[in-house]
């Protein structure tokens, strides 16, 4: 887009577009963010903003347009000019968020929207980065996808993180093993119901998204439960708006221990983000530390708290699928909450194998993909 004019004012210029759209743009903005004093290997700034006045006036201006049209400013105290392309300009217009390829819309869903889960090859991903960027894509988006296809191989879950990113290490170690096991110190390794959760409340950062690599599931029962925080919310907030505001507000004690770890983290159970807008869901009632809250409010959180439990565990939200051998599913953890039925230890082996990654490193390896 062209620039037609620019006019200086008291604290910034008005650049007007050949759209006939107007930006303004604050001179201290302009002076922190001089395309050439960014290092030009690391990308990083390499100006120091305590070195300008917060009120600094540019001493002259013009508009060059000479092959790539330009805002050239002189500035006090700095010996060559600055020089703005109108192209960067425009990238960068003040209230507008830089483009970014990893941001994609979330789409709700219930049961009824799931008929099936979305699926990828392991092959494909592996062997086709346009593959496993519309997988990835597809989990920033719906929250859930499966891959099928793996190897018959223990390690073959882990392998097909690394083409993604780093494996986020907690007290269960990089890779964890679910399965029945004397002595478990977690309901996931017994042969129990698991009612729908999300993991690791208790920790200070909850992990972003887990990877489950279904290993062995010959097990009599044993599926694996599903369902979506932003539509059970949403339903929420319109129907129970007080309750929904108590549990963005309260901070629920969470709390694990077993003989090496006693980890303990307050925080709500709804999260939202600067705008307001769900963010996350915080929800392990096996790990619900006692609440701590005086009467009158345990009143009030035991109210909303059942409330939500009982629309989360509503059939309407559920979807159930029976991982295969060689599938892994992969799901948003702050987003979308899993279970399992119980299942017969003694009818079959039942071993699923699993990890977590970061939103970021998702988010990172779809920025990487490129415009595939």
């Amino acid at each position: 887009m062209k620039l037609i004019k620019i006019e200086q004012n008291t604290t910034a210029f008005t650049a007007t577009w050949s759209d006939q759209s107007s930006d303004e743009l604050p001179f201290i903005w302009l002076r922190d963010n001089d395309p050439h004093e960014f290092h030009p290997d690391t990308g990083e700034r390499t100006f120091d903003l305590t070195g300008v006045a917060l009120n600094i006036q540019p001493q002259s201006y013009q508009l060059e347009d000479a092959g790539q049209q330009e805002l050239v400013i002189v500035w006090p105290n700095k010996a060559e000019p600055s020089r703005y392309s109108a192209e960067w300009l425009t990238a960068h217009r003040p209230g507008k968020p830089r483009y970014d390829p990893a941001l994609i819309e979330k789409k709700a869903w219930s049961a009824a929207d799931m008929s099936s889960l979305a699926r990828f090859s392991a092959k494909d991903c592996e062997d086709n980065a346009k593959a496993l960027k519309n997988a990835l894509c597809t989990l920033k988006s719906t929250g859930i996808i499966v891959i099928d296809g793996l190897e018959d191989d223990l390690s073959a879950g882990e392998k097909f993180g690394d083409l993604i990113g780093f494996k986020r290490e907690t007290n269960f170690g990089v890779v964890f093993e679910v399965k029945s096991k004397p002595d478990p110190n977690n309901l996931a390794y017994t042969s129990l119901t698991l009612p729908l959760h999300t993991d690791l409340a208790n920790q200070e950062f909850i992990p972003g998204n887990q990877f489950l690599h279904c290993y062995r599931n010959d097990a009599t029962g044993g599926d694996s439960v599903f369902a979506d925080a932003m539509t059970i919310l949403d339903e929420f907030k319109h129907e129970c708006p007080e309750q929904y505001q108590l549990l963005t507000e309260l901070a629920v004690p969470w709390h694990f221990r077993d003989q090496q770890t006693d980890l303990r983290q307050h925080r709500p159970i709804i999260g939202l983000d600067s705008n307001g807008k769900f963010k996350s869901l915080t929800f392990n009632a096996h790990i619900a530390d006692i609440p701590d809250f005086d009467a009158q409010t345990l009143h009030l959180f035991y109210a909303a708290y059942r409330e939500l439990m009982c629309r989360i565990r509503s059939a309407k939200h559920t979807i159930e699928y029976k991982l295969k051998n060689g599938e892994m599913v992969i799901f948003d953890n702050q987003r979308v909450l899993h279970g399992r039925t119980s299942f017969d230890p003694e009818s079959g082996a039942r071993h699923l194998r699993g990890y977590y990654i970061e939103h970021n490193e998702i988010e990172n390896r779809i920025r990487m993909l490129g415009n595939l």
